[in-house]
C-alpha cells in the first residue's frame, strides 16, 4: 500500500479574470440582438412595442448586475499551509476548497469561511505559472484537513468482522 502524498504549502494569487468577462459580454450581446430582433419584428402594435421596451430594459437590468458582479470578484490570495487552507486576510476556510470549472489553466474554486461565509474564487495559471502545478496538488491531494468542523480523509484498509477471522470468498 502507498503512502499517501500530500501537497507542499502554497499561496496563489486569485481575482478578476478575463474569461468571465468575454463569457459575460457574449451572453450581453446575444441577449441584445435577441431583444432587438424582437422590438423590431414583433412590435406593429403599442402594447407589443411596450413588452419589447420592458425586455430591453430587463436585459440592461440584467447585464449591469453581471458586470458589477464580474467587477466585484474577491481578489487576494489562497494559502495552504499543509494542513489548513487560509485567505490571504488570515481568515480559515472550513474545508478543501471545491472544485466548480477546471480549464486546466484556470480554476472557479468556492470556499466556505469557519464563520460561513463563502466565497467564489477565480485562479489562473498566468497568475503565477510556477506556483501553479503545486495548486493544482493542494486543491487535489488527499490531504487531512485539520479545520474544526471537517471531515479527515484518511486511506484506512477495511475493518475485521466481530471475531477476528477474515471473509470468506
Amino acid at each position: 500500500m502507498r503512502a499517501p502524498s500530500y501537497a507542499p504549502a502554497v499561496r496563489y494569487p486569485y481575482g478578476r479574470s478575463v474569461l468571465p468577462a468575454w463569457a459575460l459580454a457574449f451572453v450581453a450581446g446575444a441577449g441584445l440582438a435577441c431583444t432587438l430582433a424582437w422590438l423590431v419584428l414583433g412590435t406593429a402594435t403599442a402594447q407589443l412595442a411596450l413588452k419589447a421596451s420592458l425586455g430591453l430594459g430587463l436585459w440592461l437590468l440584467c447585464t449591469t448586475s453581471a458586470w458589477l458582479g464580474w467587477r466585484n470578484m474577491p481578489r487576494g490570495s489562497l494559502a495552504w499551509d499543509g494542513g489548513l487552507w487560509w485567505l490571504d486576510d488570515g481568515t480559515p476556510v472550513q474545508a478543501r476548497p471545491r472544485v466548480h470549472l477546471d480549464l486546466q489553466s484556470q480554476l472557479l474554486l468556492s470556499v466556505q469561511t469557519l464563520k460561513g461565509r463563502s466565497s467564489w474564487l477565480w485562479l489562473e495559471r498566468r497568475s503565477d505559472p510556477v506556483q501553479w502545478a503545486a495548486l493544482r496538488r493542494a486543491v487535489y491531494s488527499p490531504a487531512h484537513d485539520k479545520a474544526p468542523g471537517s471531515v479527515a480523509i484518511t486511506d484506512t484498509a477495511p475493518s475485521q468482522p466481530e471475531g477476528g477471522a477474515s471473509p470468506k470468498t
